[in-house]
């Protein structure tokens, strides 16, 4: 964690900069209908398309979408080739092909927290509030190259933000070399410490080259957290791993077989494999990355590797004294940096 030091007049001149822009951004998603996700008015923000490209990937981002990537594919020879799903394609249903999920991974629930003594209600906790709520506003763009982006959420410009304290946010995603590297910073500019947590959501296709092709995943976690009402919300302290769920030297992605898992105690390394197309992937994340949530959904021909801080609920498991439950306490005026490296390898006889 690193600490923040208290902004020079140059830096407030420029926040209050962000903080009009941020306003202007989120009116004029507002009055512009598109296609994205809904918005509480029963229309659609704006969906932009900002394109990075470097001579391996071109990755298709959305800043006033929630900052949502909407594709993300690879060059191999004189092709293009998916890794994410590319969800331009109306047939997916899908709104984002990776997002980040901020100030907390997966569920809280019913919305309800206790935290420092004091209980809070977030909106939304009839369906369990989920994802935390950076990726339901406009992100301002504040640099950008060919291959790369900076973004910034300030939740101060946006007065129905849901969630308890101000954060001030800011996400680098960028293309170099072999890898996609994402960056994420939370600065807490509320007047007390805050739970945090955050995640990265990113889908894959099941299927690269050809139908049917199979795909590998492998990781290493302490322990999965028991969930066997499937509400994704975990119903005990963390449990030894089931023999389908031990994938340290790798486990078939299965078509036929939900999974909707928390797997607590991740070391931070993950590898995604499609052999037949001779494409690996490799997760390098930071040391507060802690979770990994394994999501197979059987009615689409995708699958998500989800590296997060906190367990699913992980406030509300944290107030129950559970151990492992990844969130982080952020005092006011600091920050917390986190960082998810998928590199890319590919077979020399593919």
């Amino acid at each position: 964690m690193k600490r923040s030091t208290h902004p020079s007049s140059a830096h407030l001149s420029r926040r209050e900069l962000l903080l009009g822009l941020g306003a202007l951004a989120a009116a004029a998603t507002r009055r512009a209908p598109g296609a994205g996700a809904p918005s509480p008015s029963g229309g659609a923000p704006l969906r932009d398309e900002l394109t990075l490209q470097s001579d391996r990937f071109r990755l298709v981002l959305a800043p006033r979408d929630g900052a949502g990537i909407l594709a993300w594919a690879l060059r191999r020879g004189n092709e293009w080739l998916n890794l994410y799903p590319d969800v331009r394609d109306p047939a997916l249903q899908m709104r984002y092909a990776s997002w980040m999920m901020i100030p907390y991974s997966n569920r809280v629930a019913n919305g309800r927290f206790s935290w420092a003594g004091r209980e809070y209600q977030l909106r939304n906790g009839e369906n369990h509030a989920i994802h935390g709520d950076a990726r339901n506003h406009p992100w301002t763009l504040l640099e950008r190259s060919d291959s790369a982006a900076r973004l910034t959420l300030d939740t101060r410009a946006v007065p129905d933000f849901n969630w308890p304290w101000a954060m001030e946010l800011t996400a680098e995603i960028r293309l170099d070399g072999p890898a996609l590297i994402q960056r994420l910073r939370i600065v807490n500019r509320g007047d007390s410490a805050m739970p945090a947590g955050f995640g990265w959501h990113p889908y894959y296709r099941r299927h690269l080259t050809r139908d049917g092709e199979p795909v590998r995943i492998a990781f290493q976690a302490a322990g999965v957290w028991p969930d066997p009402d499937g509400d994704c919300l975990p119903d005990a302290p963390l449990a030894p791993l089931p023999p389908d769920l031990r994938c340290a030297n790798g486990c078939l992605v299965p078509t036929d077989r939900r999974y909707d898992t928390c797997l607590g105690g991740f070391d931070g390394r993950a590898t995604i494999e499609w052999p037949d197309s001779g494409i690996r992937l490799r997760y390098e994340c930071s040391p507060n990355v802690r979770h990994l949530v394994y999501f197979n959904p059987t009615e689409r021909p995708v699958f998500a590797l989800e590296p997060a801080a906190n367990a699913n609920n992980g406030v509300n498991l944290a107030a129950r004294g559970w151990e492992g439950h990844g969130v982080i306490e952020l005092p006011a005026g600091e920050a917390l940096d986190a960082e998810f490296v998928t590199r890319v390898e590919l077979d020399r006889d593919a």
